[in-house]
């Protein structure tokens, strides 16, 4: 008899263990209707506009202060881009 009766203990263990895991997962399983985990958007790489070439007046003006060109030189470039300015 009393190899029955372990036998049965050992069932009843057997049976409560499944049927606490059982429980447990459908909890789980309830308190996160959605398994599968949630999507961050993504962040998208932020472009950065393309560097900006100095205009032809922005080199002039600055090789006249580098002392490159004399007044009259940078006068007559000057006015030589403004016309170009006009037909554009």
């Amino acid at each position: 008899m009393m190899h029955s009766a372990t036998g049965a203990m050992v069932w009843a263990v057997t049976v409560v263990a499944l049927w606490g895991g059982a429980a447990w997962a459908a909890v789980h399983l309830l308190r996160r209707p959605q398994h599968r985990p949630q999507r961050r958007p993504q962040r998208r790489p932020q472009r950065r506009p393309p560097p900006t070439l100095p205009s032809p007046l922005d080199i002039l003006e600055r090789r006249y202060a580098a002392g490159d060109l004399t007044r009259e030189h940078f006068d007559e470039a000057r006015a030589r881009l403004r016309e170009h300015e006009l037909d554009i």
